[in-house]
């Protein structure tokens, strides 16, 4: 995701944002958590480290995250409900390793067309098939309303990297101030179109659409903390058969959702 062009909150529970592994994806649909999971418990980490390794072209100022960082505001209730499982989420099983994935990388971008020209998105290294895991979106978990938006000195309020994790939990997850690659996914709006390269074996190129999100944002259950995840996820392939996937090389993008650009005009409104 780029460094200016962030979140907001969504307008509904499809679009995950509020006011906005280094294991290839399988190439079969996830499978479903087992009934009773015996994960270890995540460590309660407030202060990230920065020790690596890191992505590259990862900004070295900012933590980088293979667990969740958590606010000193999240209660025991809270996290009580994020551990429990809920057996139709999607899974990101215990074999996907943690740190810098190697299927995705951090690219600058430097087309003058594209929205995000002079800052980051996420490209694919490899084909990512349909409907599968490409990483996990890390961050600091925090209460999604109330007094605990703030924390010491920081707003969430304020943050644009802010997703809804779990409603009922009232618990959003922030990559602002820390975080993994998933934090570089851009919003397909205005992203220039280029046609996937032919395939070899096959006479024609396979079929993309043009001007649409190929990934999106899911709430999974991580089977390596025993916790539910925010994660992101190649779409499906769809009734026509028309997503293939994502190849090399291309960008991987989603949907802000309609809550993000109607903040965007609000505030840009105001500041008239």
């Amino acid at each position: 995701m780029s460094e200016t062009r962030k979140r907001k909150h969504p307008a509904n529970e499809s679009s995950i944002k509020r006011t906005k592994s280094s294991k290839m994806p399988k190439e079969t649909p996830p499978s479903k958590p087992p009934s009773q999971p015996t994960p270890s418990q995540p460590t309660l980490s407030t202060t990230p480290s920065n020790d690596g390794p890191f992505p590259v072209n990862w900004p070295k100022s900012l933590p980088f995250l293979t667990t969740p960082a958590y606010s000193p505001q999240i209660t025991p209730s809270q996290l009580s409900l994020l551990r429990t499982l809920d057996p139709d989420l999607p899974t990101i099983p215990g074999s996907f390793p943690l740190g810098p994935a190697p299927h995705v990388k951090i690219t600058p971008i430097t087309d003058p067309k594209h929205p995000a020209h002079g800052q980051s998105g996420l490209f694919a290294t490899q084909h990512l098939p349909p409907d599968t895991l490409i990483l996990p979106y890390l961050g600091h978990y925090h209460p999604g309303s109330g007094p605990g938006l703030q924390d010491e000195d920081y707003d969430y309020t304020k943050s644009d990297y802010d997703l809804w994790l779990d409603r009922d939990a009232d618990v959003a997850v922030d990559a602002a101030r820390a975080g993994n690659e998933a934090r570089f996914v851009n919003d397909y709006r205005g992203i220039p179109f280029t046609p996937p390269e032919p395939v070899p074996g096959q006479k024609k190129p396979p079929k993309q659409q043009k001007g649409k999100p190929n990934a999106e944002f899911k709430v999974a259950w991580d089977e390596r903390t025993g916790q539910k995840v925010m994660s992101v996820w190649v779409l499906p392939r769809g009734k026509k058969g028309l997503n293939t996937g994502i190849e090399r090389g291309e960008e991987v993008m989603v949907s802000y959702g309609r809550g993000f650009w109607e903040g965007r005009k609000q505030e840009g409104e105001g500041e008239n």
